[in-house]
């Protein structure tokens, strides 16, 4: 498994983890290549997965070439492909791999792509630099050779199925759904005391209702237009937003602090920084509702996380788990880029009351072990077909 983070951060470092882990449950045999470090990632050790290490210097484009360098020498020396049955790759920076030496299968985790994430962002008219611009060019085309040298293209919804069809001219029978998973030890439903302490902790009002951002603080996740709704909102009825979730682009989190640095209602926002994942039950616990206003969302798996423990959740058109969650009837799905949109789905959901407990579809089928089984079925099948050429 090749997977730019392992563990630690939102999405695809939590994601792979659980795989990698699902899959050794199995009884498979995994080893981890991984290019971030963080010392979140102690958390998040397993003896079962072998772990390699192997940093990115931090270079526009320098540090690509000598990655270049460095990842095909770590298979060269040390990992060579021929000891393993398949590599199963989750991040386009592997994508520096010389594939035409390998002779077994290789599968690609397609969780997002540039060319999308460059058309949501052109849309709302965030224009790059000549270097970003010059980067862009060189991660599609990264992106592209793990997609041209994949035997399968995994996503995790039909949004992104589409997406890599159309924007990279895949054919569709090269490409799966399989969609994120939800741990059970991970999320659970806490007591209302257990919430009431956290809030206390927090210095949070214990009497108003909680809406909640989890995710990072970029672009893409439309936390404007959350923050935009909420002040129109908070006008006429009282809550408190809090926002999970690290600052990864100055001038953008700098937007977010204007927006509210003249308001009379500023001190509605709390603002917890980067929240480790396994810590997020907590922070969903606290929720009212949970808002995911993306603009760009091939998957979005807080909304399973949120829907998993019962919660009001307001989200996009340009999110791929609605995929999952059509049924469920305690969530709004509005246009993407629309704060009005958002402030009259929250002034409608903060007025829901009693709603009570649903289970809209089986849990079970969404657990991390039934997204390595899915994995292994595709694994084992062309690992097949590949030994009997």
């Amino acid at each position: 498994m090749l997977t730019s983070r392992f563990g630690f951060g939102y999405g695809m470092g939590y994601s792979a983890y659980k795989e990698a882990t699902a899959l050794v449950s199995l009884g498979h045999s995994v080893t981890v290549v991984h290019c971030y470090s963080n010392s979140e990632i102690a958390h998040f050790s397993d003896p079962r997965v072998i772990c390699v290490y192997l940093p990115m210097k931090k270079m526009p484009m320098i540090g690509f070439l000598l990655y270049f360098f460095k990842l095909n020498r770590l298979f060269r020396e040390k990992l060579n492909s021929k000891n393993f049955d398949c590599i199963y790759i989750q991040s386009l920076e592997f994508g520096l791999l010389n594939f035409s030496r390998m002779t077994i299968p290789v599968f690609y985790y397609a969780r997002s792509t540039m060319r999308g994430m460059q058309r949501a962002l052109r849309n709302e008219g965030i224009k790059k630099s000549p270097l970003a611009r010059m980067i862009h060019v060189v991660l599609v085309a990264l992106e592209r050779r793990c997609m041209h040298y994949s035997q399968v293209i995994f996503v995790k919804s039909s949004q992104m199925a589409g997406e890599v069809s159309g924007l990279y001219k895949v054919s569709p029978n090269k490409i799966t759904v399989i969609t994120g998973g939800i741990d059970e030890e991970d999320f659970q439903i806490q007591s209302n005391s257990a919430s009431a302490a956290f809030k206390d902790k927090c210095k949070m009002p214990l009497d108003v209702p909680v809406v909640l951002y989890a995710g990072r603080i970029v672009p893409q996740k439309g936390l404007s237009y959350l923050v935009e709704a909420s002040l129109k909102l908070l006008r006429e009825m009282r809550f408190i937003v809090v926002i999970a979730g690290a600052d990864m682009d100055a001038s953008y989190y700098a937007k977010i602090k204007r927006q509210l640095e003249s308001s009379p209602h500023q001190k509605s926002f709390y603002f917890l920084g980067h929240v480790e994942q396994r810590a997020m039950s907590s922070i969903l616990n606290l929720a009212d509702c949970l808002v995911t206003p993306s603009i760009y969302e091939p998957f979005g798996m807080v909304n399973l996380q949120a829907a998993f423990l019962n919660k009001n959740i307001i989200t996009t058109d340009a999110t791929g788990s609605t995929d999952l969650l059509a049924d469920y009837k305690k969530i709004k799905i509005v246009h993407a880029g629309s704060s009005a949109a958002i402030e009259s789905a929250l002034r409608e959901v903060l007025s829901w009351k009693n709603q009570g407990s649903q289970t809209p579809f089986d849990f079970q089928g969404y657990s991390w072990l039934a997204v390595a089984e899915q994995l292994t079925h595709y694994f084992r099948k062309r690992i097949t077909q590949n030994r009997a050429k």
